[in-house]
C-alpha cells in the first residue's frame, strides 16, 4: 500500500511540474507577442517620419522655388496663418531633423527587441525540448495544432 502512495506523489509531482513548464511557456508565449507588437509599432513609427521626411522635402523643393517675397500660408488646425518663406523653411528644416532623430532611437530599439525575440523564442524551444510533457499538454489545450 505504501508503494502506490508514492507513486500517486509521483504523478501528482509530474502533473505539477507539466504546469509549472505550461506557466512557464504562457509567460514566454505572452513576452514574445507583447514584444512583436512593440517592435510593429516601431516599424510604423519609422515609416511615418520617412514619410514626414519625404513630405518636408517636397514641399521645400517647391517653396524653394518661390520668391522671397511671395506670401505663403501655413495650416494651423482648419484654419491658415500667413507666414515667411524662410520660417516655413525653417520648420521645415526642424521636422526632418526630429523625424530622422526619431528613426534612429526607434530602428536602435528595434535591435534590441529583435534581440529579446530571439532569445524568448529559444526559450520557447528549450522549454519544449526539456518537458515532452509540455507538448502533449499544449496539443491538448489547443494551443498548437
Amino acid at each position: 500500500g505504501r508503494k502506490e502512495g508514492s507513486d500517486d506523489d509521483a504523478g501528482e509531482m509530474a502533473a505539477s511540474e507539466e504546469s509549472d513548464a505550461m506557466k512557464q511557456f504562457k509567460e514566454l508565449q505572452s513576452k514574445y507577442i507583447e514584444t512583436t507588437q512593440r517592435n510593429k509599432r516601431l516599424k510604423d513609427s519609422v515609416l511615418k517620419n520617412k514619410q514626414d521626411i519625404h513630405r518636408a522635402a517636397l514641399t521645400g523643393t517647391e517653396l524653394s522655388n518661390l520668391p522671397e517675397d511671395i506670401p505663403c500660408y501655413e495650416p494651423v488646425g482648419r484654419s491658415f496663418v500667413r507666414e515667411p518663406v524662410a520660417t516655413i523653411m525653417s520648420k521645415l528644416q526642424d521636422i526632418v531633423k526630429t523625424a530622422g532623430e526619431e528613426i534612429e532611437k526607434a530602428e536602435g530599439q528595434s535591435v534590441h527587441l529583435q534581440k529579446v525575440l530571439n532569445e524568448t523564442e529559444t526559450n520557447i524551444r528549450e522549454l519544449l525540448a526539456a518537458n515532452p510533457g509540455l507538448q502533449e499538454e499544449l496539443l491538448k489545450n489547443g494551443y498548437v495544432q
